[in-house]
């Protein structure tokens, strides 16, 4: 059994659900971008949530948003791979998901410069 991460809106608590965009309404998702660097439609998804086997990466995208929390999550349905992802088994996309843990309330840029962070999450470096 795998354990899931996921990096984005802060305050969330053990038991909240983790809901897609398109349940949420939110506009504020690093996913948007996608479309406007030329990336492939299904790359800006907002019926589904993002999860990583990879706790820095999920770090990672926590950083990005302002004030973003760690959290440790269980899928609450079948989980299927980010096609946008070149690591096997490092991303994947479900409809919704439940926080188990706030593994980090507010992640911050610190030791690593942002350039870096997108370098990571793109997979040309190691964390």
């Amino acid at each position: 059994m795998n354990l899931y991460f996921h990096g984005g809106y802060p305050g969330l608590k053990p038991g909240d659900p983790l809901l897609p965009p398109d349940a949420t309404g939110t506009g504020h998702r690093l996913s948007s971008y996608a479309l406007l660097l030329g990336g492939p439609a299904h790359a800006a998804r907002t019926d589904v949530v993002y999860l990583t086997t990879d706790r820095q990466v999920a770090k990672a995208y926590a950083a990005f948003y302002p004030d973003g929390a760690l959290y440790a999550v269980t899928p609450l349905a079948d989980v299927d791979p980010d096609p946008d992802c070149r690591v096997p088994g490092l991303s994947w996309q479900c409809p919704r998901a439940v926080v188990d843990t706030v593994v980090d309330p507010v992640v911050l840029f610190r030791s690593r410069t942002p350039e870096r962070w997108l370098r990571m999450l793109a997979g040309s470096i190691p964390a």
